[in-house]
């Protein structure tokens, strides 16, 4: 994936209100650590192009291309009917899921899916004056609408059940160092496991996050 040339001193946030996007990346993060009141989680994080706002990346033989800007949210990995990926989910399909569909589901078919994002702003908790792009709420695409295909390379990245994590040469290194906070990297590295949550536990923790 080509990287952004813009430096984190200038970097302008995405236009908060409706935007339309596409998925184009979906990316297995492993168990991400506890945190406050909340148990360990298996989490997914989804990734979306927003085909109208643009920006200038630098590709791998250096040279400047435009391509649109991307957006993701981090999910714990649940179909549960109170779990927020089922609650988006639906509300990007437009219907509810039958628990069959449910069951089923595959996270990586949402590679090339259209949609609406509500992107809302919100400051920085360690520094106000920075001001950070946000998912605020999932829409299908509005009638009428032309369905785009994703401009940026498409991605689905699965962790392996055993043996060494590797990444892929496009992955983003603030998503692998994300990663390798997992309990699956660290357990990997030290050679041993932890416990990990129940299925119960995950969807217990996922209904007090705030959607």
């Amino acid at each position: 994936m080509p990287k952004a040339t813009s430096s984190g001193s200038d970097f302008t946030p995405i236009a908060a209100g409706v935007q339309h996007a596409v998925c184009y990346q979906v990316i297995d993060i492993g168990t991400q650590p506890s945190f406050g009141n909340f148990p360990a989680r298996r989490k997914v994080k989804i990734v979306w192009e927003l085909p109208n706002e643009k920006g200038m990346f630098k590709a791998k033989d250096g040279s400047a291309i435009e391509l649109p800007r991307a957006i993701s949210k981090d999910y714990t990995l649940s179909t549960d009917t109170k779990a927020n990926l089922r609650k988006d989910l639906e509300a990007w399909r437009g219907k509810p899921f039958t628990a069959d569909e449910a069951d089923s589901f595959e996270v990586g078919n949402l590679i090339g899916a259209n949609c609406q994002l509500l992107v809302v702003h919100k400051p920085s908790a360690k520094d106000p004056t920075k001001i950070y792009a946000n998912v605020g709420a999932v829409m299908p695409l509005a009638k009428g609408t032309a369905k785009l295909t994703p401009e940026n390379p498409t991605m689905v990245y699965d962790l392996p059940e055993e043996g060494q994590i590797t990444f892929p040469a496009d992955l983003p290194e603030w998503i692998q160092n994300q990663i390798k906070n997992s309990e699956e990297y660290v357990d990997r590295v030290n050679g041993h496991s932890k416990p990990k949550p129940t299925p119960a536990q995950m969807e217990a923790a996922d209904q007090d996050v705030p959607f």
